[in-house]
């Protein structure tokens, strides 16, 4: 029987798993699970021929991705995997605060600086408190200015 490179195969095929599944980049566990997998496939071949090689490659496929499978559920429940996977979470309970919704409709309007713009600062547009930011320019408190550009919470005023 061909238990040593049918192993080799398996082993090879769960590393490529763990790569793709839980390790960040390639590499670490893809390079030396695609090596092992090909030595496998090779002794195989060597011994059989090509056609027992696949063959072998596809049952020990069809058994080591369902248990891989069975093992990460296993593995995420248990304090190994707790202490492996990140738990933490931004509720707004805890003072997580998304960007303002209404900053979009600020295109266009103009308003007052409070502060001075170094190019950041706050400025007074439609009656509300706006951090803002110029476009490179040093714009004095009490001076006029425009919203030009709203990207997510950055608002980019331009001097009047």
């Amino acid at each position: 029987m061909l238990w040593v490179p049918t192993i080799l195969i398996a082993l090879g095929i769960l590393l490529i798993f763990v790569e793709i599944l839980i390790l960040p980049g390639f590499g670490a566990a893809g390079v030396p699970g695609i090596i092992i997998f090909l030595v496998g496939i090779g002794m195989i071949w060597s011994k059989s021929g090509y056609v027992t090689a696949l063959l072998y490659a596809s049952v020990a496929l069809v058994f080591v991705i369902p248990m891989s499978i069975m093992c990460l559920n296993l593995l995420k429940d248990s304090s190994v995997g707790k202490s492996l996977i990140l738990s933490a979470s931004e509720r707004s309970e805890e003072g997580f605060q998304a960007a303002p919704q209404g900053l979009t409709a600020l295109v266009g309007k103009s308003g007052k600086t409070v502060t001075p713009l170094r190019p950041a600062g706050v400025a007074i547009i439609n009656g509300q408190r706006v951090d803002i930011v110029t476009q490179g320019e040093f714009v004095a408190p009490e001076t006029e200015v425009e919203v030009i550009l709203v990207e997510g919470s950055r608002v980019v005023v331009r001097s009047l």
